[in-house]
């Protein structure tokens, strides 16, 4: 397989057998022919170090996501394939897919990760030189699209071979995987159809972008190393109820703003800072996504950090929250349980009366729940309550956080209409007392950059 190499004298040879000279130390990447299938050899030829395979045994994998049981004809899908390794860092593939030793139909590369070759009538896809990812520690995941063959292809074979490389400058240390599935014609499937691509399988329940934030509360998110997270976060002021049309339900009232960025510096751990209009809250953030395996019933994050006022300099709050999310299908069920520190704000103490609750204490737990239900993989409407369970829990009463909304998915935004009794976007403010205001307008706007 195609890696960054520096190899010494002793590996021209080697070179010369594994990659096409021309293309050697170009973006065009090696020859096709080595999915292991119908035949072909595979990156053992020049990776001799392991045998295939071998590195399953030690954690790794290397697995064809997304293939539909059974395909309709001309239909595009999206597939996923990740290799992973948890002592390498540069990562390649080659895949093809054929009917009875024949192409079948295309293999569209998603980004320019990915490029596709033709060989006699055979669709190689493979990375580029960039795709390889080099550094990126652990895992790597390709998407991409396979559009269907035309009725009367019959049953379509994958073949795939994978190499997780060590980037030491040659040929020694890596390990090559291989794998293969299947996808039959849909018996009901007469006419070819003309769909955008879509996770194989798709049903109304499946959505299209995940997002690690609902409402206020954060979701476990499968990270990409290298990735910009930005979340744009608005609370319109006026509530519903003392709104009306003239001042467009709130909207002309002013608003509390949040700005939030966060980078994935690793596949599992991400850092973040965010900062609210409001009282000038600066936020310095980091999550662990603890359990996010692909296609899991369930998922685990660990998020935490620091709130501090005035640009950060008055009254710092730590907090922990633990989000899990539950997937049944079309319905998930976030759990978010939340621990703050020094959530009492000592300045306000003063304007405390007889509705505090707990005026004595500095500390607040609360629990998250929220539930996304799937209306189709664009849409789905959402919902969270977060109750205050010990603690102190503000100066005017007890006043939990309420939200609902509508999520809107495309290819790179997930925009989100919002109804809540919060205006704050941190756990130091929503968790532990949301105001008695009343519900308003809002809005959440998330994109996912590399």
């Amino acid at each position: 397989m195609w890696i960054p190499m520096r190899a010494p004298k002793i590996c021209v040879f080697l070179l010369f057998i594994c990659f096409s000279p021309p293309l050697w130390g170009k973006s065009s990447g090696p020859d096709p022919k080595l999915t292991g299938g119908f035949g072909e050899s595979t990156c053992l030829q020049c990776h001799t170090s392991h045998p295939s395979n071998e590195g399953r045994l030690q954690g790794g994998s290397f697995e064809i996501e997304g293939l539909p049981e059974k395909y309709e004809p001309g239909k595009s899908y999206t597939l996923t394939l990740q290799i992973a390794h948890p002592a390498r860092s540069v990562w390649a593939f080659q895949l093809s897919a054929r009917s009875a030793g024949q192409g079948v139909n295309r293999l569209v590369p998603m980004d320019a990760n990915a490029q596709v070759k033709e060989v006699d009538g055979i669709y190689y896809i493979m990375p580029t030189r960039d795709g390889t990812r080099t550094g990126a520690a652990g895992r790597a995941r390709y998407s991409f699209v396979w559009v269907a063959p035309e009725a009367g292809a019959g049953m379509v074979l994958f073949n795939a071979a994978g190499n997780a490389a060590d980037d030491n400058g040659d040929t020694t240390g890596d390990y090559i995987y291989t794998a293969g599935g299947f996808s039959v014609p849909a018996e009901t499937s007469t006419e070819p159809t003309t769909q955008e691509p879509e996770a194989a399988g798709a049903a109304p329940e499946t959505r299209l972008l995940e997002t690690p934030l609902g409402i206020s509360l954060p979701t476990p998110a499968d990270l990409d190393r290298g990735s910009l997270e930005i979340h744009i976060q608005h609370r319109f002021f006026q509530a519903l109820e003392d709104s009306s049309p003239g001042t467009a339900f709130g909207i002309d009232t002013g608003a509390n703003i949040n700005l939030a960025l966060n980078y994935a510096l690793t596949d599992r751990i991400s850092a973040g800072i965010s900062r609210a209009r409001v009282d000038q809250v600066i936020s310095l953030t980091a999550t662990h996504e603890i359990r996010t395996k692909s296609g899991s019933m369930w998922k685990m994050a660990l998020h935490g950090g620091v709130a501090g006022e005035r640009n950060f300099e008055r009254h710092y709050s730590p907090f922990f929250q633990l989000a899990t999310a539950l997937d049944y299908g079309a319905l998930r069920l976030n759990l978010t349980p939340t621990l703050i520190f020094n959530s009492r704000d000592d300045a306000l103490a003063e304007q405390a009366g007889p509705n505090a609750v707990n005026p004595d204490r500095n500390t607040t737990f609360s629990l998250g729940i929220g539930a996304d239900i799937a209306l189709h993989r664009r849409v789905s409407i959402m919902g969270e309550y977060v109750p205050r369970l010990a603690g102190f829990g503000g100066f005017f009463g007890r006043h939990d956080q309420l939200g609902g909304g509508v999520a809107v998915r495309t290819w790179g935004h997930v925009f989100t209409i919002i109804v809540s009794k919060s205006r704050n976007f941190t756990p130091t403010k929503y968790a532990v007392d949301a105001g008695s205001e009343g519900v308003s307008l809002g809005f959440n706007i998330y994109r996912r950059i590399g």
